[in-house]
Parts: C-alpha cells; sequence; structure tokens
C-alpha cells in the first residue's frame, strides 16, 4: 500500500561535519527539514521502533512456513524483509522461532531487530533478496532547497500479509 506513516523518526546528517538533525514525520507522513546548510553532502535515515505486535499475527507464521517449504513463496521483496524476523538476511525457520515468541508474549519486543524498517524508495529489487542489501538510508551529494521527495518503503517486521495499522493516534516514543 502507499499509505505514510507518521511518527517515524528522521535524521538528517551532514557527512561534512557530522551535524544532524531529527525530526518526527506528521499524522500525514510527511517530513521537512528546513534551515541546514546547502551544499554539502547529507544522509537521510528513518527509525520506528514501537509496537512490534502491530500487525503479527499467526497468518503471517503460517505465510512464512508455506514460503519456506517452498509451497507459495512471498511475492515483493518488502515481504521478505518483514519476513526476516531476526535480521540475518534469510528467511529460515529460525524467524518463524523469533515470531512465535513475540506472539506468545515471550518477547515484547524483536532482539534482532526494530519493529520497522525503512528501504531507500529507489532501491532496485528486481531481484527480491536484493532486498536484504539495499539501503536504509537515502544519500544527497549536494543537499540544496529544492531536494524533493526522498521516500522510504516502510516494513513492519513480522507483518508478511502486510495488516499493520499505520495511523495509530498514539504519541511517538
Amino acid at each position: 500500500t502507499n499509505q505514510m506513516v507518521q511518527n517515524v523518526t528522521m535524521s538528517l546528517q551532514n557527512m561534512d561535519n557530522n551535524e544532524s538533525k531529527s525530526l518526527i514525520t506528521n499524522a500525514s507522513g510527511f517530513y521537512e527539514f528546513i534551515g541546514m546548510p546547502e551544499n554539502a553532502p547529507y544522509k537521510i535515515t528513518a527509525e520506528k521502533n514501537i509496537d512490534h505486535l502491530n500487525g503479527v499475527s499467526t497468518l503471517d507464521l503460517v505465510m512464512m512456513q508455506r514460503h519456506i517449504l517452498g509451497l507459495n513463496n512471498l511475492s515483493s521483496a518488502y515481504k521478505y524483509k518483514a519476513a526476516d524476523v531476526n535480521n540475518d538476511k534469510k528467511i529460515s525457520a529460525s524467524d518463524l522461532v523469533e515470531l512465535r515468541k513475540l506472539i506468545l508474549g515471550i518477547y515484547s519486543e524483536l532482539p534482532n531487530n526494530k519493529s520497522w524498517r525503512f528501504i531507500d524508495k529507489d532501491a532496485n529489487l528486481n531481484d527480491l533478496s536484493q532486498v536484504f542489501v539495499a539501503n536504509e538510508y537515502i544519500y544527497l551529494d549536494n543537499f540544496n532547497s529544492s531536494t524533493m521527495n526522498n521516500n522510504f518503503i516502510a516494513v513492519k517486521i513480522g507483518d508478511v500479509n502486510e495488516s499493520a495499522t499505520i495511523k495509530v493516534n498514539s504519541p511517538p516514543t
């Protein structure tokens, strides 16, 4: 889906002097950095690490298991990323174990992963497994005021069937 995600911490780092600025996306999922020096290289990153169970259910476990067994492969690179629950850049039985522990309440959060991962929207993902090495940042060679459309694809870890609630009325944490 093409929904915007709110309450994401966006960080902009000046690669020349390491000056950085952070802000949180608004209710519409938008962000804008104002007052940063121009004509410098920057790196933009996104982070949201709350509500690990959002969108996670036993249906996700079933879909992951069917993929591992070769019965029904996951259909997108982003579903591959969501299924990599333990963040080891592959989909295996250990991802099932970690997700089951989250569902059963043994974990309140995933020990080796964040709740959300953000992939550069312009990443080349012709081979679905390329999502495991795709940039989780956007690099700008020369930042200026007209730099627009620096977007990420948000992936809710563990939510293979993409049922997570994107807009929740909760304060950022």
